[in-house]
């Protein structure tokens, strides 16, 4: 079955990492801008958004693999001169991301909530991380933040949900973005949360990128869940959901 990463960083895979998602099944992943140092000014995020539109997407055409940039500032690449960026993402970006909070500090909910109104105002999908520490404490946080952005539920998954936090981003109305990569979800967690509450509101990831995680559990997943459920079942939550989401053909 054909699948959908929703939530990677291509930068930090080999071409041939890439063609080994595509030859999985997964033919589809959305890469998300990601520094892994702070960011020293604006200029350094912005010509890593010019890199992730231009030549990550050509790299992935040559694995075999449609890449979605995302664009946006994540929790941990916030510099000083941080909003010099905010006009690159509105006049070029298709998809925010990964935007969030990882700590909950008064400057990442400032950068959260700008970025979550530009989405609004531009009708774009966006991708809201949510961090390993304190994990319901800050994710009832950017629940609070998203809420009063105003931003539509349908355009908003909140990433990284574990079973903790899974109800409470559902019930919002909003996509819960599960990832599988160890640390987070293993393919029988996810499987169990999916067995719980249904198809309808989930999307897999691996956030695989920069670190040594496993890039093929999204298709390993996939498989797990055929081996128990309906296919139609599984291919909403393999593929079709995430289209939905980013709006795609």
């Amino acid at each position: 079955m054909e699948c959908f990463d929703t939530h990677m960083h291509s930068e930090g895979k080999g071409i041939t990492e890439l063609k080994a998602m595509a030859e999985a099944g997964i033919k589809l992943a959305v890469s998300c801008a990601y520094y892994p140092v702070t960011p020293s000014h604006s200029s350094t995020l912005v010509d890593m958004f010019r890199k992730l539109t231009t030549f990550e997407v050509e790299r992935g055409s040559k694995a075999g693999l449609r890449l979605i940039p995302a664009v946006g500032i994540h929790p941990r690449c916030i510099c000083e001169d941080w909003q010099n960026a905010l006009s690159w993402i509105e006049e070029n970006g298709k998809v925010v991301g990964e935007i969030g909070l990882e700590t909950a500090s008064e400057v990442e909910v400032e950068v959260l909530s700008v970025q979550l109104e530009l989405a609004k105002k531009l009708d774009l999908p966006c991708i809201v991380h949510t961090p390993k520490k304190n994990k319901l404490e800050v994710t009832e946080k950017v629940l609070e933040v998203v809420d009063r952005s105003g931003i539509g539920e349908e355009l908003v998954v909140i990433d990284h949900a574990t079973s903790g936090t899974v109800e409470k981003i559902i019930k919002r109305g909003f996509w819960a973005g599960l990832t599988v990569q160890p640390g987070k979800l293993s393919v029988e967690e996810a499987v169990s949360i999916l067995e719980n509450y249904g198809f309808e509101s989930f999307v897999l990831n691996s956030d695989t990128g920069f670190n040594d995680f496993e890039m093929l559990t999204v298709a390993e997943t996939v498989k797990a869940l055929e081996e128990r459920f309906d296919s139609g079942d599984v291919k909403k939550v393999a593929v079709e959901n995430g289209k939905k989401l980013f709006k795609l053909r």
